[in-house]
């Protein structure tokens, strides 16, 4: 039946040369070894797309497939490799599939899910989590009485070992990423996996080991078990069935399900892994699109902006990138200038580069982006093969796409077993990695490759970027969006900035919004004073940027919501606006929503200044923090004393 299939599609070609009909057959053999969601070959899906569509012709091909341009199925020529648009015909079994939502707005997403499917066919993920090295140690310290404090009561007993253990713990390499690393005697960093390895490893470890040598007995016992069952944050499963008949299930975040199952099980009995991810910079984005609906009467087409926008690549190469989606960090913020981002496939190249392992290679990538490194390809006889695939990234591999493409044309293998080398040498699973290591020796030896040089290039440029890599879908997926918020603070300042520090209020992100607030001043933006009488509970622009009128900065009103009074307090203060003094606002406001924690947070924010110094200026007086909480009380229960009686009490503090 396939080759039937095949044989009419090879037959219906309205172009036959030789170089199209290899692109061809390429994309057939990817098609007829993969399967689709229904079961189906992809060969066969195909074939039935295009029966059922016979006599239309498409003008786009974002599979970037020759067999569909030379049906006459699309007018649109192939601009790129089939391969990297459909990187999910590679894996054997089904993908994940990730969606992003509004931060606020995932809850809405999962109680849909669960009404369309049905509770019972609807769950979260379990996750499990084993007992690494630290944990270990802390937990057989604290069994031993290390600190030898049993007899000194609960409490001393408790942070006495507590103490001890930390001690210990901090003997150990600072860990920076996900892994403990540590020199070996040939000043080789290697992968702390277990309490043997810091021993051998780590000479300050070693000492506490041999101090305690209990704890290295016992920990070695204990290392590995399963200590905490939790849930996947945003991973669910859907089944047509109740899932209790195909996997054991609890329950979990009040009403909801977890599956017993980690999501490796899962997918061995055939369950897709839905992502279903709140993300704040769609918040932000969404925010910002309405803010410039309303001032400028623009609907912006944020799918599909132009990428190539002056300004925006500009402000990626300043480095200016707070609130900017995947550039947050400072040291990101670096990459980026250094890159010198001039292109959009930058951004992307640099998302994928910014991860442990490929992150060696940002050096390098900068030289020969710059001309100041001669791009190479490992070997001469190598680069033929290679050079396709890596040319656009500098001789660098960035992407998973392009080791698979490296071993299909360099060792002969399918697809397929690309993707399964990734995954293998990504996972840590040796005997993936030494069959895939053979057939890709035996593979380049028939290309006329040496054995020496393909098992250096295995070692050497294989092994050490699968283990890390990124895909080039999620890489462009991620540059997209960053580029989206690039685009916005770059072209629509002023509506950005305010719409970011009013998501990251509203989710109490406060530690990034004192940066936020100082960096509205690199864009010619002034933030107000904090005054009870002039904010409200969000940041609102209260003047826009107008040179014609000598007005030549915009200004940004702050807001009342800070660490310690939360939205709703913001609008109980807000609607209750404008105060005489500080009796009346006390006196005013509804005492469950503007309690003590919220004058502590308005006066350490800054809210009362302003009164501070008319006081000072009035009564000579200096007032601190602890008289205005002070006198917050006392005014309290003034007012409630003269409510008893049926009276209207004085401000205390005149």
């Amino acid at each position: 039946m396939i080759d039937g299939m095949r044989n009419k599609i090879l037959a219906s070609l309205k172009m036959s040369d030789t170089d199209t009909l290899s692109k061809v057959n390429l994309e057939l053999d990817i098609l007829e070894v993969t399967e689709a969601v229904d079961g189906k070959s992809n060969l066969e899906s195909f074939y039935n797309i295009w029966q059922s569509h016979q006599g239309k012709v498409g003008d786009k091909n974002v599979t970037n497939s020759w067999t569909a341009f030379a049906l006459g199925m699309t007018a649109a020529k192939p601009t790129g490799d089939f391969l990297p648009e459909r990187r999910v015909f590679a894996r054997a079994g089904f993908p994940d599939i990730d969606s992003d939502f509004d931060y606020f707005r995932r809850n809405e997403i999962y109680e849909y899910i669960i009404d369309k499917y049905g509770r019972d066919n609807v769950s979260n993920i379990g996750t499990y989590q084993g007992l690494k090295l630290k944990s270990a140690v802390r937990r057989i310290g604290k069994v031993l009485d290390i600190a030898g404090a049993f007899f000194k009561g609960k409490e001393v007993y408790v942070t006495e070992n507590e103490k001890k253990v930390t001690e210990i713990i901090k003997s150990l390499p600072f860990q920076m990423g996900a892994k403990l690393k540590a020199k070996d005697d040939d000043g080789e960093l290697q992968v702390v996996k277990s309490i043997e390895d810091a021993y051998n490893l780590c000479k300050d470890f070693r000492y506490y080991m041999d101090k305690y040598p209990g704890i290295r007995k016992h920990a070695k016992t204990i290392e590995g078990l399963l200590s905490i069952f939790g849930s996947h944050p945003s991973g669910i499963c859907i089944s047509d069935t109740p899932l209790a008949w195909l996997a054991p299930v609890r329950r979990s975040r009040g009403e909801g399900l977890s599956t017993q199952f980690a999501y490796e099980d899962l997918e061995e009995i055939g369950l897709i892994k839905f992502d279903i991810l709140a993300l704040s910079t769609l918040t932000v984005v969404a925010r910002t699109l309405k803010i410039i609906k309303e001032y400028y009467d623009i609907s912006i087409d944020i799918e599909n902006l132009p990428l190539d926008d002056g300004p925006t690549l500009a402000l990626y190469r300043s480095g200016k990138l707070i609130g900017v989606f995947q550039a947050e960090t400072t040291a990101m913020q670096h990459v980026m200038m250094d890159i010198s981002i001039d292109r959009f496939d930058d951004i992307v190249a640099t998302i994928a580069l910014f991860r442990p392992g490929p992150m060696v290679n940002i050096p390098d990538y900068c030289a020969r982006k710059k001309g100041e490194q001669k791009i190479d390809y490992f070997h001469p006889i190598i680069e033929p093969y290679v050079k396709p695939y890596l040319k656009d990234t500098y001789g660098i591999a960035i992407f998973q796409e392009q080791i698979m493409q490296i071993c299909n044309s360099l060792a002969g293998f399918s697809i397929s077993d690309g993707y399964d080398v990734i995954k293998g040498i990504g996972k840590k699973k040796e005997h993936i990695i030494n069959k895939y290591r053979k057939q890709f020796i035996e593979g380049c030896i028939k290309n006329k490759v040496p054995e020496d040089v393909a098992t250096q290039y295995w070692a050497k440029f294989i092994v050490p970027f699968s283990g890390y890599g990124f895909n080039r879908s999620h890489a462009s997926a991620y540059a997209y969006l960053s580029y989206m918020t690039a685009y916005l603070k770059a072209n629509y300042t002023d509506e950005f900035m305010c719409a970011l520090l009013n998501v990251e209020n509203e989710r109490k992100k406060f530690d990034k919004i004192a940066g936020f607030e100082k960096d509205l001043a690199n864009f010619g933006i002034k933030l107000l004073p904090k005054r009870i009488n002039s904010c409200t509970a969000e940041y609102s622009i209260v003047k826009k940027k107008d040179v014609s009128s000598g007005i030549n900065m915009t200004e940004i009103s702050p807001s009342f919501v800070c660490k310690g009074l939360g939205f709703d307090g913001a609008k109980e203060i807000e609607s209750h606006r404008p105060y005489k003094d500080f009796h009346d606002l006390i006196a005013r406001t509804d005492q469950r929503l503007v309690d003590r924690d919220a004058m502590t947070a308005l006066i350490d924010g800054g809210f009362f200044n302003d009164y501070v110094k008319e006081y000072k200026k009035k009564f000579k007086k200096t007032l601190t923090r602890e008289i205005l909480l002070q006198r917050f009380a006392d005014i309290r229960t003034d007012i409630k004393k003269a409510a008893n009686r049926g009276v209207v009490s004085q401000d205390l503090l005149e």
